[in-house]
This record gives C-alpha cells, structure tokens and sequence, in this order.
C-alpha cells in the first residue's frame, strides 16, 4: 500500500495505559477517557504541542459507549487540538491500529499533513448488549437481544467462532495442546521477564492506580495450563490460557514528517517504511500475517532474515505458531517481551501497541528491521514495517 516514497515518516513516541482485566480496575473508563490518559501522557513526555497536530486517527472496534462514535474528534478536543482539527475513527478489526498507522503514514507521504495523533482504543468491558428491532416493534415474540462481544469474537459469513479458525490452523500444521499450552506459558514469562527488567513500564502511563497489566499471571505454571479444557473443540488446543485476554486500554503514538522533526527538534523512535493488508481464506483466518509479511517483504525487497524482530498479535497460541512455523521465524525474535496471551488484546489499541512497543525494541536492542502484524477477523492479515533511526 505505501510504496518507498522518498518523503520519509517516523514514529516520534507513543503511550499506553496498562491493559485492565475484562471487569478490572479500568472497565468503567470509556475509550475516549483511556485514550485521553494516553495522549495526554505522550504530549507531555514528548513535549508535544497538541496544537501543533494535523489530525486525528483513532482505531477502535467496538463503539461500547455513545460517545465512541466520535471518538476521534473528541480526543482532539479533549487533549488541547486547535478546534479545526479534523479526526475520523477507523475500523479493520483487530488490525485497526496498524490501519491507523498506515493511513497517516499516507498522510505524510502525499504532503496531506505533517503530523498526527494516532490512537487506538477498546473497553471490551463495556461492550453493549443490543437489542434489534425495538424501534418497530415485532409481531409476535419476544425482542432479540445480542451479546455484541461475543458477535465481534464470531464470523458471521462462515458461522464461527474466532477460535475454531485457529483450531483449523492447529490441525493444518499439526500443532498440539502440549504446543499450544508450552507457547502461552512462554509468552508470560517473557513478559514477566521484560517486566522485571524495566522494559514495558517506559511505555506505560498509570490510569486510577492501575500501574500494571492486569491479565498478566505473574505465578504461571505450564502444569496450570495443562490442566485446562479446550474451548471450541473437544479435543482441541485453544482454551482459556492459550487464548488472548479480552482487556480494556489505549495506546496513543504522534507520527510526523521528517520536517516536522526538524522544526520541533525531536529525536524519533523509528521510520515507517511501509505497509500492507491482505485477504486469505475466513475460516484460516489467523494465518493473514504470513501473506501481509511477505507481500511487504516482496515490495521492499527484503527477506525475512533481513528482520530483526517481529511482533505478531497473539490471538490465539496454535495462530501464532502457525504463522511462525510458515515463516520460519526463531522464537528469539517473536514477540519478546510477550504478547496478547499474556497481556491482552484491546482490539483498536493492539496494532498501535504492538508497534510501539516493536519500535522501542530496535531502540532498546540497537536493532534495525521490525514489522507487527496481526491476523484479522473475516479473513484478512496486515503487516507493518518500521526501521530504527
């Protein structure tokens, strides 16, 4: 989608708020309130003037509050945007933030802006039960009402559920609960281990006393995991430990031009090199960020030892696996500091969040390439390429 243009674009720095458990200390926050403490964070850590920004994406899914619906323009208005600053609200599902990403890239590149606020946002708790058909009445019956979480975790075009299509993988590259279970576990100690070596709080900004990551299990066994039953299938390798955890959070990042940078005298975290999304089979869904990956790869004539690190969204273990097995990546550049399984997926906030935290990787680890990626719902994957500067 964004080929290599020569005017350049680059992530200046992001913020998230921890990642509250479904039901947490966040649940009662609305996404422009999560969003706002992450924004706000970044301004003032960045030394930001939000009058200074040209626009406003805000990726989010689920529009759990009245409000959401504006989210974007809202955000702005909340956090000190000159009031003719325009802002929209974007949904690619669970690759919203990476779509985001994408489209103020395109932004710049095209000399449309200089440089915006992109942001992502989700409190799943608050997902919203409708009720259909209530403005007419019905004939006869009761009205219908539907769980719009549990219809946003399901496909209705092939009839199932987000975790079936990842059984589906299970069974195509002959994955194991044994497998399935030995990756969530890794993907919490990592995260434990990134934790305690100060890597993922610089990123963090405090919300109500909630300092932390609240999904994540700091005493977490292999045999604990062993010991739950499969979710979707009976004999199958998804269950509650192997799946992403369904959070509430924000993370907000400012990409600008490399004039803007200069003018601001700002030092970036990464370059954005380029993006792409791609459509594979609905029920094989969360293989869409092997085809995403290589096409980006095929447009920057790059292969895949050319990267450093890759962060891929952890919807569920066998997805994540599958993926890694078809790329042929090592464990030792996947998802290092953790990822959904142990931390959360807030679908809006997940591809701005795993982009910040891929950039500030390459920084920490003097690194060059990284790309985030996640699968999307329906069938589609997107992949994003960064470099650091």
């Amino acid at each position: 989608m964004m080929g290599p243009e020569t005017r350049k674009v680059f992530i200046i720095h992001g913020k998230r708020t921890p990642f509250g458990k479904f039901g947490g200390s966040l649940g009662g926050l609305t996404p422009v309130e999560l969003a706002v403490f992450a924004t706000e964070a970044l301004f003032q850590d960045a030394k930001i003037d939000p009058e200074t920004l040209d626009q406003v994406i805000f990726a989010n899914v689920i529009p759990s509050t009245p409000d959401t619906l504006y989210a974007g323009r809202h955000l702005a208005l909340k956090t000190g945007m000159r009031v003719e600053t325009p802002a929209m609200v974007v949904n690619r599902l669970c690759g919203s933030g990476i779509e985001a990403l994408i489209m103020g890239a395109r932004l710049i590149r095209n000399s449309e802006a200089e440089a915006l606020l992109i942001a992502g946002a989700e409190t799943l708790s608050m997902a919203p039960h409708l009720t259909y058909g209530a403005r007419f009445g019905t004939k006869y019956g009761p009205l219908k009402s539907q769980d719009l979480l549990l219809d946003t975790l399901s496909d209705k075009h092939t009839q199932l559920a987000m975790g079936i299509t990842a059984e589906n993988l299970a069974q195509d590259y002959a994955i194991s609960k044994d497998e399935s279970d030995k990756y969530a576990y890794e993907s919490h100690l990592k995260a434990n281990q990134a934790y305690q070596a100060n890597f993922i709080q610089p990123e963090l900004t405090s919300v109500n006393g909630c300092f932390k990551d609240e999904h994540l299990r700091e005493n977490v066994s292999l045999d604990d995991l062993k010991k739950l039953k499969p979710t979707f299938k009976k004999e199958g390798t998804v269950t509650a430990g192997s799946a992403s955890g369904i959070v509430d959070g924000a993370c907000a990042m400012v990409v600008a031009s490399e004039e803007y940078v200069k003018k601001h005298k700002l030092t970036p975290l990464a370059e954005i090199i380029g993006g792409e999304v791609v459509g594979v089979d609905p029920s094989r869904m969360g293989i869409g960020p092997v085809p995403a990956i290589q096409l980006l790869l095929q447009k920057q004539k790059l292969k895949i030892s050319d990267i450093d690190l890759f962060e891929i969204n952890e919807a569920f273990s066998p997805q994540v696996i599958a993926c890694q097995k078809a790329l042929e990546i090592e464990s030792s550049r996947l998802n290092i500091w953790g990822g959904a399984v142990a931390l959360g997926h807030p679908l809006g906030a997940t591809g701005v969040k795993i982009t910040l935290t891929l950039a500030r990787q390459l920084q920490t680890l003097k690194k060059t390439y990284g790309i985030s990626s996640a699968c999307i719902g329906g069938g589609q994957g997107i992949a994003l390429l960064i470099k650091k500067v």
